[in-house]
């Protein structure tokens, strides 16, 4: 550093002064250009090439304190020290040095060795400068990079995570992150048999670290949720993917919700997030649906386990479901004050628009302004969710393939098989290879779930469908269902299927035989379509579906004719 040369500006309107510190200056091995008062000194500086300005205070045309100014504009923010030149030793003089910008003083009469280290002080202080603006500048294109690669991977991030689906009227979002990236996960996808997948979850820790691990939770969602896979398919796939490719100390709360349109059921599984609120209709206080599962992740395949609440909708009903940033809000103090905001909403005050109000309680509390946390909110109005209308908007995506024309095929279960595995996803995998089944997935898949579930249920399992007239006994018919399914050790099911062309279409044949019992099928009337019935619908829905439906053996084999 002591060898660092510099170009010096020396201004001194007396020739003796001037001539012997340009020479001191000199011999020491910097280069000099003069300026023979503070005007002359303003016209010759130049902050491309002079890195010092050392200036006489008393000159005439412009003294040294203005000199000082104007070369400071003219240098902009580039750093040029300035040193005045004084044999005056007035505090008042010197103060008003360092008001207009000095470094330091060189006093007259100059002495050699303290001029020396006075600028060898000066040169570490310029060289340290030029370090930190070439570190600035290498700050700031990292910087730019940065931000450009961020918002190229968050445009991937929501293109992933996001679907249409999130638009349907049925779904309100709210989605405020306190990074670029959003730890928290909104996800929505309509099934093949109508009805609608939602997952709400929240990944440890903030900004792109969180955001990761909601590529394959998203991946897993919309593949599966298309594919015809089940809530309770779903969630260990999910849970087997986090577990095997996050660290240790990530996880993801999250809630899963299940609507099926056709039966006005809903589904629902919590594991670390904030009670859900479920508002009734005909009830003032909401239905609190606590985390009664650890959050994806955290578990193996074989630990895993999600625990399921089952309820049935009416028009009227609500669902409102929030990560922790709502229910732990912080104050400005950065203390967590556990949103007392909330309370007329546990309270049952808020008996229609909850969301909208939960949205603008957010708004008014300063919460969404500063947040400390990921803050989402996911609202169900359950009255827009009703048979038909969801299904109506399942997603039918066209797959051409080069799919043979004509096969067929036999798929049967034993009772190991009936308890652990669901056939209808594999099924409608096979059936969509066909471009016209495709299209039709969503019916092909409800003709396939009607069918599978009258043999499991009534053949095999010999449930009563009379329970589903209340809802308690709603309840009580799908806990029975779980239970008995359970417990079965005995039983089959076969299911034949045969894909024909025709000339101006195709058909397709099912036929689906249990070893149950059977029941009496002379009380069947396809015709007897009730839509306010909570049961027994299935055949009549099959009926008004396909060109031919045969019951035969007492109810325990069932063929139709799904014709395009």
């Amino acid at each position: 550093m002591k060898d660092q040369k510099l170009k010096i500006l020396v201004a001194d309107d007396n020739p003796s002064d001037r001539m012997l510190l340009e020479t001191m200056l000199g011999q020491l091995g910097h280069l000099v250009a003069t300026a023979v008062d503070g005007q002359d000194a303003v016209d010759k500086f130049d902050p491309n090439t002079i890195q010092l300005v050392c200036l006489d205070i008393k000159m005439p045309r412009k003294d040294g304190w203005e000199a000082a100014l104007e070369i400071q504009n003219i240098a902009q923010e580039k750093m040029i020290p300035i040193v005045f030149l004084s044999g005056v030793s007035d505090p008042e003089v010197l103060q008003k040095c360092l008001e207009v910008g000095a470094t330091d003083f060189i006093s007259k009469p100059y002495s050699p060795t303290l001029v020396s280290a006075k600028l060898n002080a000066i040169a570490r202080l310029l060289m340290m400068q030029n370090m930190l603006s070439e570190q600035r500048d290498e700050l700031s294109l990292l910087n730019q990079q940065m931000v450009h690669d961020q918002e190229v991977a968050k445009l991937v991030y929501e293109r992933i995570t996001h679907s249409n689906c999130l638009s349907d009227p049925a779904l309100s979002t709210l989605h405020h992150g306190s990074h670029i990236f959003n730890g928290d996960v909104i996800l929505a996808a309509y099934k093949p048999n109508g009805g609608m997948h939602v997952l709400l979850g929240d990944f440890t820790g903030h900004g792109l670290s969180a955001a990761i691990g909601a590529l394959p939770l998203a991946d897993i969602f919309f593949e599966w949720t298309e594919k015809g896979f089940v809530m309770r398919q779903i969630l260990p796939e999910i849970n087997k993917r986090l577990h095997n490719i996050l660290p240790p100390n990530m996880f993801c709360a999250a809630a899963f919700i299940d609507i099926n349109a056709h039966n006005r059921t809903i589904a629902v599984w919590n594991a670390g997030l904030p009670d859900l609120l479920y508002f009734s209709a005909d009830e003032k206080l909401p239905r609190m649906i606590g985390s009664d599962s650890l959050p994806l992740g955290i578990l193996n395949e074989h630990e895993f386990e999600a625990n399921i609440e089952l309820l049935t909708y009416e028009s009227g009903d609500y669902l409102v479901a929030f990560t922790d940033g709502v229910y732990e809000a912080r104050t400005k103090e950065n203390k967590i004050q556990y949103n007392s905001a909330l309370d007329p909403l546990y309270a049952g005050e808020v008996s229609t628009q909850q969301f909208e109000w939960l949205e603008k309680m957010l708004h008014d509390e300063g919460i969404l302004k500063n947040p400390h946390d990921d803050i989402s909110v996911l609202g169900i109005n359950l009255s827009l969710a009703q048979d038909g209308s969801l299904q109506s908007k399942s997603a039918n995506l066209e797959k051409r393939l080069d799919a043979p024309a004509d096969f067929a095929f036999s798929y049967e279960l034993n009772a190991e098989s009936l308890k652990n595995t669901d056939p209808l996803p594999y099924l409608l995998q096979i059936l969509t290879t066909v471009p016209e089944l495709s299209k039709r997935s969503s019916e092909v898949f409800m003709i396939l779930s009607e069918m599978y579930s009258n043999a499991l249920e009534h053949g095999i399992l010999k449930l009563d469908s009379k329970l589903k007239t209340t809802v308690e006994g709603f309840a009580e018919y799908y806990s029975s269902r779980e239970s008995k399914l359970q417990q079965l050790t005995e039983g089959w099911l076969k299911i034949d299927v045969k894909v024909s062309a025709m000339n101006q279409g195709g058909c397709l044949c099912l036929t689906m035989s249990d070893s149950g019992d059977g029941y009496d099928i002379s009380t069947i009337d396809f015709d007897d379509f009730d839509h306010e019935r909570p049961f027994s619908r299935g055949l009549s829905l099959i009926h008004q579906m396909c060109k031919n439906v045969e019951l035969s053996e007492k109810g325990s084999k069932i063929s139709v004719q799904y014709c395009w």
